[in-house]
């Protein structure tokens, strides 16, 4: 088994140092083949730059307000301002002050006596968790004249 290495080592170091694999002197080479080793290649570098790479940011343009502009820069503000208006005013949807209002509302409802024990899974801040539903249909019942007839059109 180790008859195997040291026949190839020994058939690498020939092969290494015969006269095809060894390194020739530049001078060897003629010259446009030396100048041909050392060019690189540009990639399509080698085109022409273009005018609007040259030139100069707002050259040309009149410093002075055209028409347009008065009418663009209202447009930004008044949009700011409504953005702003309506992030300000949006409803707070965390889960957080959904949480937080949710408990408050069990704690009221049991400072008021309308709860004794929470019960899981129920949910408190509704018109029909705070009681809030039952006293409307209260006032509708009390509100609401059985056998009055609101339709005058049919007097005639």
């Amino acid at each position: 088994t180790m008859v195997l290495p040291v026949v190839a080592t020994a058939a690498v170091r020939r092969a290494a140092s015969s006269s095809l694999l060894r390194r020739r002197p530049t001078s060897a080479f003629p010259s446009t083949a030396r100048a041909q080793a050392q060019q690189t290649r540009k990639m399509g570098g080698g085109q022409p730059e273009s005018q609007s790479m040259k030139a100069r940011l707002w050259e040309g343009h009149s410093p002075e307000p055209e028409g347009w502009e008065p009418t663009i820069y209202a447009t930004y503000v008044v949009g700011f301002g409504l953005i702003t208006l309506a992030l300000g005013f949006s409803p707070d949807t965390s889960i957080a002050s959904w949480a937080n209002n949710e408990a408050q509302a069990r704690l009221d409802l049991q400072a008021s006596g309308k709860l004794d024990k929470p019960v899981f899974g129920t949910l408190y801040n509704t018109p029909e968790g705070t009681g809030v539903a039952s006293d409307w249909d209260d006032f509708m019942a009390k509100s609401i004249k059985p056998g009055e007839d609101d339709d005058d059109d049919d007097d005639d």
